[in-house]
């Protein structure tokens, strides 16, 4: 009974979890596999608190190492969950050295070694993982990421090519491997990736999407759209196979069936903003001023002014102090590889989640702001923003990023938020730069040739302790700036409770 739990909470099935287990638990008492796994089905419920409350008291009746390395573990991400890193890798190292065989504890401690700065441990914790099981898709995609920001390009996507060797007819080798090519715009061996996986797994979607996009970037749009053709006669009803197949068609120059691909996306996942931003394109590259009133370029694109936060006597004076509080956490030596921003850094995790003193502080002010802007928008049933609006909010994501000489972010939307953000921390002098506009905010251009007329379609000059806030559908970038200064921000995307 107990694996039937296991199995419900793995799915995400909580309500089936617990019916299981309260079964297990009736037939054979609170086990303490039972207590571990009512520890983490808490936790599946947004109840970190209440989690960690119950695994502690269960703690200290237990003489069984395994059980007590369990109960550590799931306390650890009781603690992670409530911003206490260095409490939780202190767990995750107690439960390691108990019990390291534990399913997820070796790659949660490298986790929390990665968050406190730990590099060079999280690494070999990763190879370790990876030792242990050559084919877990989680230690090879954190390990790939952190070499790469690491700048370790010697050693950067090697495990694949280790595990490949070993186990050539594993398709998610290849795959995830060639995501990363993708990303780094290595397309030909991406491709080459992609089509081992295709061969691997005849009819999955993935690889067929992934041979897609490699082609479409290499200007093959015949062979590209023939790709997505087959996808989508598998899964017709797949919206990111839509949106894929939709900017194909807008590289193409085929805006009539873009727009059909982007309307059917939209059908599918009336909230995933990735789908209204394709639909606007195609619906600008048609010529249908339609485009503009979902945009809404001077409409919802608002700018705030903010106040300094209590103790503070201006806003530059606490922007002074952040900007320090932000500098332990840009410890990277470049970017991300699966995010917008070039020639930078950005934080891990959720910089809201934290427990960070100054951006608490900030984040009291940008609940301020992110309430008028809400409050200023009109009911509309119709529109794919206003439709969402709620009176209460949260926050899906948060980050700090930084920019350094030649830095930018490419152009973009947020697909899993509703109203996304940018406030200015630091700023290099050269935003001055009314001309060239260095290191401006810029909306509507998409990031590759859609063929449309005017792509910019506004822009925005920074302020330090500026907030902009903006629909997530709405494409936006920066143009790079020069300087020997950074440019910090912190970004965020609001989503509707």
């Amino acid at each position: 009974m107990l694996d039937g739990a296991r199995a419900a909470l793995a799915r995400g099935d909580i309500a089936a979890a617990e019916s299981a287990l309260d079964a297990a638990r009736a037939a054979g008492g609170d086990t303490g596999e039972a207590l571990v796994l009512r520890t983490h089905i808490l936790l599946a419920k947004a109840k970190p608190a209440e989690a960690e409350a119950f695994a502690r008291a269960a703690l200290v009746e237990q003489n069984d190492p395994r059980v007590i390395a369990g109960l550590e573990h799931a306390l650890g991400l009781c603690l992670r969950r409530q911003r206490r890193p260095a409490e939780a890798l202190a767990l995750f190292e107690a439960a390691h050295a108990r019990a390291p065989e534990i399913a997820g504890l070796a790659l949660d401690r490298a986790d929390e070694l990665q968050v406190t700065g730990r590099n060079q441990e999280a690494i070999a914790g990763y190879r370790a993982a990876l030792k242990a099981d050559p084919l877990d898709a989680r230690a090879h995609r954190q390990l790939s990421h952190l070499l790469y920001r690491l700048g370790d390009d010697a050693n950067f996507l090697s495990s694949y090519d280790e595990a490949m060797a070993k186990h050539p007819g594993r398709p998610i080798l290849p795959l995830s491997k060639a995501g990363f090519l993708f990303q780094i715009e290595r397309y030909d061996e991406a491709e080459e990736c992609y089509a081992r996986a295709a061969k691997l797994l005849p009819e999955a979607i993935a690889p067929l999407n992934g041979v897609a996009a490699t082609a479409a970037r290499k200007g093959d749009y015949a062979r590209a759209i023939a790709a997505h053709r087959k996808a989508l006669a598998l899964a017709p009803r797949h919206a990111d196979s839509q949106i894929g197949y939709c900017e194909t068609l807008l590289r193409a120059g085929e805006a009539k069936l873009a727009r059909q691909a982007a309307e059917t996306a939209v059908q599918l996942a009336p909230e995933d903003q990735g789908a209204i931003a394709f639909l606007t394109l195609a619906l600008r590259a048609c010529g249908d001023e339609g485009a503009e009133a979902i945009d809404g370029f001077d409409r919802f694109i608002r700018v705030f002014e903010t106040a300094p936060p209590p103790g503070f006597s201006s806003i530059e004076e606490f922007n002074a102090a952040l900007n320090e509080e932000l500098d332990a956490l840009h410890s990277s030596k470049r970017e991300m590889l699966n995010q917008s921003l070039r020639g930078g850094t950005q934080t891990l995790n959720d910089l809201f989640s934290e427990g960070h003193p100054l951006v608490d502080l900030l984040r009291a002010r940008i609940g301020e702001a992110v309430a008028a802007y809400i409050a200023a928008m009109p009911d509309d049933a119709a529109h794919p923003l206003l439709k969402r609006r709620r009176g209460d909010f949260g926050y899906s994501a948060s980050w700090s990023s930084r920019l350094s000489d030649c830095g930018y972010h490419t152009n973009h939307v947020h697909p899993k938020g509703w109203i996304s953000s940018a406030y200015y921390v630091a700023l290099p002098d050269a935003v001055a730069d009314e001309t060239g506009r260095q290191g401006w905010i810029k909306f509507g251009e998409p990031s590759f040739d859609a063929h449309l007329k005017d792509p910019i379609r506004r822009v925005v000059q920074p302020r330090a302790g500026a907030l902009v806030l903006f629909p997530s559908y709405m494409w936006h970038g920066t143009v790079p700036f020069r300087s020997d200064k950074s440019r910090t921000t912190i970004a965020f995307d609001v989503v509707p409770r």
